[in-house]
């Protein structure tokens, strides 16, 4: 997997890519910095949670954990 940003971005938001960027799996970040952007309206977890959520037409689910890698596992292993 690949993790790309904005430019000059110091937040955890993150877009999930496969490796050789041809589906992107979606977007990865705290649950803070999701609010705090707008992609989430509400949530019932701590800031410092982080979370995945796919991208439309991916079949996944959302996904929540204590680290980036912990909300990742639910996607298939490249």
């Amino acid at each position: 997997m690949k993790f790309m940003k904005k430019r000059n971005y110091e937040g955890s938001l993150r877009k999930v890519w496969s490796d050789d960027k041809e589906v992107c799996f979606g977007v990865v970040g705290t649950v803070g910095d999701l609010l705090q952007e707008g992609i989430l309206e509400y949530a019932d977890y701590s800031p410092e949670t982080w979370a995945f959520l796919p991208a439309p037409g991916v079949i996944q689910k959302p996904w929540f954990g204590a680290t980036r890698k912990a909300a990742l596992e639910n996607l298939p292993k490249m």
